[in-house]
């Protein structure tokens, strides 16, 4: 119910702050860097919060983290100039990492053979939260442009009561001190590891592209489509919620029957080519309605890429070093959230929107292109090695 209220708040502003920047006169690079100082400041804050709740206690630190995001709502609410949005943003990104220490709590509550359930119902809350929260700003966003963030404020308050009423500490012995190194922000070491061996190499470049194609589209989508299709902060609040529900169903009822007849590989290969397809019919889109199908495909595409990435990158290493590997994957993809927004607010400051798809369309097929290199020749190598091994044992 926490997690639910707290991606509530935040996905029922995500599509409205580039259009609250638009109204303070921002061009679309100086909105792309505004996005972007989110994901700097989690880049940097999610491991550190994630060592203070170890040391002071997952309820401390959880409701010091919805305290600034609430407050990061209201700054929002009230933003009439620069200055306060980029703290708005600020705030919340350096102090509120509400999401780490929420999955650090799920793991200290579930044993772990239940753990693997416990985190597929946290994601399917996740989905639901973006579901709702889109819908909610758009219709909000109609009555007052500032009512959105308002409500989201509200949710983050609703949130902090839910955690001082009924959520128990879990942390009994606690560190005695918090020791911060260079490697807990970007773990370098565990990189230069891991890119060691070809097969997760290649995973790990792969997870990368495609984050990079992914949120380059989907971070600038509401300038996109401000631009090209001449919609508002509802209409693009409609396409995110349905962008929501579609990805939802295709996790939780599509995935498993095409997996079953078809392999892993092709999978992918069909989700990758589903965005490519998106991105192509966007360039030429221009139609409210229209724009409903090709985003029906990058729910698709997103819906069952991800999940097997995640997937391919968890089987490739063994399990206790599975939490090592994701946290240098986590690290690559917040990377390319990073550059995404920059790198698609330049594009849309030029007259021909139609770049930003077609760009984003050519780094999702670049995943094609390094194929064989990641996910074939690895695996036959792994597999020459086995039968080779194999004949040894016999000889």
């Amino acid at each position: 119910m926490i997690q639910f209220t707290e991606v509530l708040g935040f996905s029922s502003v995500m599509p409205i702050i580039p259009f609250l920047g638009i109204a303070l006169g921002l061009d679309t690079f100086q909105i792309g860097l505004i996005i972007s100082i989110f994901s700097i400041c989690q880049l940097f804050a999610s491991p550190v919060t994630g060592k203070l709740s170890d040391r002071y206690g997952r309820k401390p630190l959880l409701l010091f983290s919805q305290t600034s995001t609430l407050i990061g709502f209201v700054l929002l609410g009230l933003a009439t100039n620069v200055w306060i949005l980029v703290a708005a943003r600020l705030v919340d990104g350096l102090l509120g990492s509400n999401m780490t220490v929420s999955q650090a709590y799920i793991s200290d509550v579930t044993n772990p053979k239940q753990r693997t359930k416990m985190y597929g119902y946290s994601s399917a809350v996740f989905g639901a939260g973006l579901i709702f929260g889109p819908v909610i700003g758009g219709l909000l966003s109609t009555i007052n442009f500032s009512l959105p963030f308002f409500f989201a404020a509200g949710v983050s308050l609703f949130s902090i009561i839910l955690v001082l009423l009924f959520l128990p500490e879990t942390i009994t012995k606690k560190e005695n001190k918090v020791d911060f190194k260079f490697g807990d922000i970007f773990p370098t070491k565990e990189a230069k590891r891991f890119f060691k061996t070809p097969k997760i190499r290649g995973i790990l470049v792969l997870y990368f592209v495609y984050s990079l194609g992914f949120f380059l589209f989907i971070t600038t989508f509401s300038l996109f489509s401000e631009k090209q299709i001449n919609v508002g902060v509802q209409e693009v609040s409609f396409y995110m919620a349905w962008i929501g529900v579609l990805r939802v169903i295709f996790q939780s009822v599509l995935i498993n029957p095409i997996l079953k007849k078809v392999s892993e590989n092709k999978t992918l290969g069909i989700g990758v080519f589903a965005m490519i397809f998106t991105m192509g019919f966007l360039i030429f889109s221009n139609t409210y309605w229209i724009v409903y199908i090709p985003i029906s495909f990058l729910a698709f595409g997103t819906g069952v890429t991800r999940p097997i990435l995640t997937s391919k990158l968890t089987k490739a290493v063994k399990r206790e070093e599975t939490g090592s590997l994701l946290g240098v994957n986590n690290a690559l993809t917040s990377v390319a959230q990073i550059i995404s927004p920059i790198l698609g607010g330049i594009i849309l400051l030029f007259p021909l929107t139609q770049t930003l798809p077609i760009l984003s369309g050519s780094i999702l097929a670049l995943m094609f292109l390094l194929w064989r290199w990641a996910l074939v020749k690895p695996f036959q190598g792994e597999k020459e090695q086995v039968i080779k091994s194999k004949e040894q044992v016999k000889n």
